[in-house]
């Protein structure tokens, strides 16, 4: 992969810590100019051996998502671990997972270059792929609507995950709408040829100019 496409791809960024550290993974993804973070709160079930191996001896987390442009994540990733003394057992966990779809109007955050190596890496993971993780994140209170949309386009179930939304101050200058915190995370694993469907559906029902203000990525 050459140096420009790389730095095109638009990833996610997954950092779990202990409960009450969310807001120092929203600060340290703002020094680096990142404005969209949803804050989950969650709880983990392995055994406490298990829990020690991974990192994570506490048992209430905070799991932050943010969506990170490919060439930052390694400078982020230092700025977390750091912010976090990740590399000490117990501290959290942090990885990253590539984004293959995202909603028309979220789109707009990126530049042609991001959309078209978006586009590009969709086609390569798709190659490969037997099904799609979709995230619907709306306002809270929206997501029988989500279902409803979803399940029209072949959806069976999803899971759903209460999250409260960080940063968004630049993100509302640039969209021009305001945008609630208390959000709904909607997560539907489908079949790779139902995903586009199920996606568009969700839009159309629950896009970012409507009262939902979804976002919806795979």
């Amino acid at each position: 992969m050459n140096r420009d496409m790389g730095r095109a791809i638009i990833k996610l960024l997954v950092t779990i810590v202990d409960r009450g550290n969310g807001q120092k993974i929203a600060e340290a993804c703002k020094q680096e100019h990142l404005h969209f973070h949803f804050l989950c709160f969650g709880l983990g079930t392995a055994s406490s051996e298990i829990l020690d191996y991974l990192g994570v001896g506490e048992t209430e987390k905070d799991v932050v998502i943010s969506m990170t442009p490919n060439f930052k994540i390694p400078s982020l990733l230092s700025a977390v671990s750091e912010k976090m003394k990740l590399k000490s057992p117990g501290k959290g966990i942090a990885f990253t997972m590539p984004i293959s779809g995202i909603g028309s109007v979220m789109s707009q955050l990126l530049t042609q270059e991001e959309r078209t190596n978006m586009e590009n890496e969709m086609n390569k993971m798709e190659a490969n792929a037997k099904y799609a993780l979709i995230l619907a994140i709306v306002n809270r209170g929206y997501d029988d609507k989500v279902m409803a949309a979803a399940k029209s386009a072949g959806a069976t179930g999803g899971t759903l995950i209460d999250a409260r939304g960080v940063g968004y101050e630049e993100a509302e200058k640039f969209l021009g709408i305001s945008i609630q915190s208390e959000k709904c995370i909607v997560a539907i694993l489908c079949g790779r040829e139902e995903k586009h469907s199920i996606m568009q559906a969700i839009n159309q029902s629950v896009g970012m100019r409507s009262e939902a203000r979804g976002i919806v990525l795979s």
